[in-house]
């Protein structure tokens, strides 16, 4: 066979892939007849595992428009290996094709002599999946749970997040990623409405898209959710899955990130409304910026081939850490805990977080001093930038909080029989409970600021009523005394003309005299006129006089 350029070793290869998808096949039942250990949730994944090389799928393009179109010739690094050796430092493998990948599939019967970092960076493909699920024997729920944006057609049945016995050794990272459209811009908050609407409708169809994905989309981006603050500032979201696998005397700790490599922003799922049009090719993204601790004493990092370039556009930051990743880190260290090698990744996900909320802070502190500046101005509607910045830092609090309880539960199992790193990981994982829970109270206080400028907002619109309400009161109090005014006056003239009927010998119609009706309609309209102009003061008299009189004639009495 080898003579004739057949490789061997492909049949035994191809022989353990279809063992890792039958696996996962024979595990689901069909739920009409099992309802309650059908694993009939994990249907998709176990179609999407079947896909077959060359599948000719359909992508979001840049219009949003569905488009068929087929394999190219693209290929980009999914897999990104550091095999960690404590007597020297790491060493990096990318591989960007599956073929090459699947030959360490041969060594899976027996294990390595290192401990290993395996970084997965974006969207899939069956075969990749599929490969390294065989290579490691990874329980295909691990997949799952990083995919559960995928409901791909069928019902949704809220399998994920699921209970914490059953996601062992898996920790999942919300991390946000600051984009700027290079200048300042406003859009009215009805186009900032329009925005994100158009940006959910797009996120959802570029997620769909990923099922039918190619073996040359495997490694481009994954948008989880896209956050727009402003008409210059947007915030991606994207996720990192932790996985811990044991392999007899060894482990290797896999972490799946969302971010590829891409070289166009054409994954984010930019809004194409009015405001937002054609902005993906303006798009910047802000650098995520972490280091050693200070007076750490750790050499600078150097990567061959690097050379700055101040014309192109700037990176995705998380896309760099696969290929880039342990400058922080005493590699020694790493190469015997498992929580030391993933600590760089908790610092990255830890500074990307901290940008994010000093942003959102700076932003709620402008609509605040807006909303103190604007008291007499208050727009009731500035009430939804509030409820919309807290929304994100309530989601981002929750996330915090749950990864504070999974990172004591899961660095305790993870090194339950190595003694020798108890204390190093309890000094590790006190440090990131630190940095975790100062983060959490950061998003109290943002949240807390939020709800202030909330309840400024509508105190300032309370005010604006009340001194409406107050104004329009006057007016009426006005209108209605020159009513009563109007009324005391002619009310008694039209009495007495109705009275004297008219007949007087002036008019030729009586014998009375008209000035009769003047002697007697002149008083009279004095005393109307004294009634309504000083009706407090008579009250008063009135009132004492009445009380006099009671007086006496309890005297009498």
């Amino acid at each position: 066979m080898a003579a004739s350029g057949v490789d061997p070793d492909i049949p035994v290869i191809e022989t353990k892939l279809e063992e890792y998808k039958l696996s996962l096949r024979g595990k689901i039942r069909s739920f009409h007849t099992d309802p309650l250990h059908s694993a009939a949730y994990l249907g998709n994944l176990s179609h999407f595992l079947q896909q077959k090389r060359g599948h000719s799928g359909r992508f979001l393009s840049q219009q949003g428009l569905n488009q068929s179109v087929h394999p190219v010739n693209e290929y980009k690094p999914f897999v990104y290996e550091y095999a960690l050796s404590t007597q020297a430092g790491p060493e990096l493998t990318a591989y960007d094709k599956v073929e090459r990948y699947n030959t360490t599939l041969l060594n899976n019967a027996g294990d390595t002599e290192h401990n290993e970092l395996v970084f997965l960076a974006g969207r899939p493909s069956a075969e990749w999946l599929c490969a390294v699920g065989a290579r490691y024997q990874i329980d295909h729920r691990i997949f799952h749970q990083h995919l559960n944006f995928l409901p791909w057609g069928q019902k949704d049945w809220f399998t994920v997040p699921t209970l914490p016995s059953r996601a062992r050794n898996v920790i999942r990272l919300c991390v946000p990623s600051i984009l700027f459209m290079g200048e300042r811009r406003y859009v009215s908050r009805d186009g900032l409405k329009d925005a994100r609407r158009d940006s959910e409708r797009r996120l959802r169809e570029s997620l769909r898209n990923i099922q039918q994905s190619t073996v040359a989309e495997a490694g481009r981006s994954i948008g989880r959710r896209l956050n727009i603050h402003t008409g210059d500032i947007l915030a991606l979201e994207q996720e990192i899955s932790i996985c811990f696998v044991e392999r007899k005397d060894h482990w290797t700790v896999l972490v799946w990130t969302d971010s590829g490599q891409d070289t166009d922003f054409d994954f984010i799922p930019a809004p194409k409304t009015k405001h937002f049009a054609a902005i993906a090719d303006r798009l910047e993204f802000c650098p995520v910026f972490f280091e050693n601790a200070l007076l750490a004493n750790a050499p600078s990092c150097q990567f061959p081939g690097e050379h700055s370039n101040h014309g192109a556009r700037s990176k995705q930051p998380l896309s760099s850490l696969p290929g880039k990743y342990g400058c922080t880190l005493d590699w020694a260290q790493a190469a015997a805990n498992p929580l030391s090698a993933i600590q760089e990744v908790f610092t990255f996900h830890a500074a990307a977080e901290l940008q994010y909320l000093n942003m959102l802070d700076k932003l709620i502190n402008e609509q605040m001093s807006e909303t103190e500046s604007a008291q007499e101005e208050a727009d009731i509607s500035s009430i939804l930038d509030f409820d919309y910045a807290k929304s994100i830092l309530l989601r981002h609090h929750a996330h915090l909080q749950d990864l504070l309880e999974k990172l004591e539960i899961e660095f305790t199992r993870w090194n339950r029989s190595r003694p020798e790193n108890q204390a190093i990981s309890q000094e590790l994982l006190g440090t990131l409970k630190t940095d975790l829970v100062y983060l959490s109270n950061r998003l109290l206080s943002a949240i807390s600021l939020c709800e202030a400028g909330r309840s400024a907002v509508m105190s300032n619109v309370s005010v604006q009523e009340s001194q409406r309400s107050s104004r329009e009161a006057t007016l009426v109090a006005g209108l209605t005394k020159a009513t009563h005014r109007l009324t005391f006056i002619f009310l008694p003239l039209s009495l007495l003309t109705s009275v004297f009927g008219m007949n007087f010998r002036q008019l030729g119609q009586g014998t009375l005299s008209i000035w009769l009706w003047v002697s007697i309609a002149l008083p009279l309209l004095a005393v109307c006129i004294v009634m309504v102009e000083r009706r407090s003061y008579l009250r008063m008299v009135a009132g004492s006089w009445v009380g006099r009189i009671g007086d006496r004639i309890s005297k009498s009495i």
